[in-house]
């Protein structure tokens, strides 16, 4: 990558390998990394603990992988989920498919 690029990992901590990429933060100011994706996720409301000092580190941005997990959203989704059902069984047409030939 180019020194004064931004690394955006949004996909799995795993895919980045977590100490090089640290060394190379540490060592080289005018790259930056944009984290979403952990390798120690938190699970059943653990507090989130990395192994390495990442928010030190003036050149990356870090954000929870469950960023979208809001107070109003599992309420919302369910909301759409459980309406869909209702219009599956209707014969309504079922908003949101996913068309797999689309991939």
């Amino acid at each position: 990558m180019k020194p004064d690029a931004i690394l955006v990992n949004v996909a799995r901590g795993a895919v980045i390998d977590e100490d090089a990429l640290y060394r190379h933060l540490e060592g080289h100011a005018s790259f930056s990394a944009a984290i979403d994706a952990w390798w120690d996720e938190p699970r059943g409301g653990a507090r989130f603990s990395p192994r390495l000092a990442w928010m030190e580190l003036p050149n990356v941005l870090g954000s929870p992988h469950n960023s979208a997990v809001t107070e109003t959203s599992l309420v919302s989704s369910a909301r759409a989920a459980a309406e869909n059902i209702v219009r599956a069984l209707t014969g309504e047409r079922v908003e949101h498919l996913v068309d797999r030939s689309e991939y």
